[in-house]
């Protein structure tokens, strides 16, 4: 077991963003965490990261304290994290002196297959800096990977290159979270999705199982929420 989350409540104020999350992450495993803004996605991913710590409940990540997982999970944020005047090079130092199993070679495959140029991150388009940023995250020889809408904004070539790096980082002993608006795209990734409506968990299912029933995710998803959250075609 990657993680395991048993009750767990997570507030903000008066606002409660998760409310008794129970879910267990497995190796082997690519999870679509999908529902719409404000169901609790984000919060989630940070907990599960050791970023937030529960109200109540418990998380273990790896048998332990998540915050003790360093480099064993991978979370990549919606919201850029590179600072304005690192190049691709000076990016691949920081992460090799940061994470000791950092994928220097992966990195580097990477950068060439997403076709990131070598500019400071301020010159690079928003494409560019969220491809740039993920192949740092996906080099990272981690369990768990935690990725927050890895394909907003992008143009649908990019989201495609970033789809095929996801696959190609794929090993059987990690998993895979994919939090995202972008369902139908995503889809043929998914091998089990999770539903989030206000910080509950509304459906826990594998997608096979859906794609049986003669349906695709994304069918499932506008029976469960409509169109809300979903882009507009």
């Amino acid at each position: 077991m990657l993680a395991q989350l048993r009750g767990i409540v997570k507030t903000y104020g008066a606002v409660e963003a998760l409310r008794g999350v129970d879910l267990e992450l497995r190796p082997g495993e690519i999870v679509g965490l999908l529902g719409p803004n404000g169901s609790g996605k984000t919060t989630l991913l940070k907990v599960i990261a050791g970023l937030l710590l529960p109200d109540r409940g418990g998380v273990t990540v790896l048998g332990g304290s998540p915050r003790r997982c360093r480099g064993a999970v991978a979370y990549l944020p919606e919201l850029p994290y590179l600072p304005g005047w690192m190049r691709t090079a000076q990016v691949e130092t920081l992460f090799r002196r940061i994470f000791p199993g950092f994928r220097v070679d992966s990195f580097r495959e990477l950068i060439g297959v997403l076709r990131v140029p070598d500019r400071p991150v301020r010159g690079l388009s928003k494409g560019e800096r969220g491809r740039l940023e993920l192949a740092a995250i996906l080099a990272l020889n981690a369990k768990l990977y935690l990725l927050d809408e890895p394909l907003g904004g992008l143009d649908p070539v990019s989201r495609d290159r970033i789809l095929q790096s996801v696959i190609a980082a794929w090993h059987k002993e990690a998993g895979f979270v994919i939090a995202t608006h972008l369902v139908a795209e995503a889809e043929p990734l998914f091998d089990r999705v999770v539903f989030l409506r206000e910080g509950k968990v509304v459906l826990d299912a594998p997608a096979e199982e859906l794609r049986e029933k003669g349906k695709s995710v994304r069918d499932v998803y506008l029976e469960v929420f409509g169109d809300v959250g979903l882009p507009v075609a």
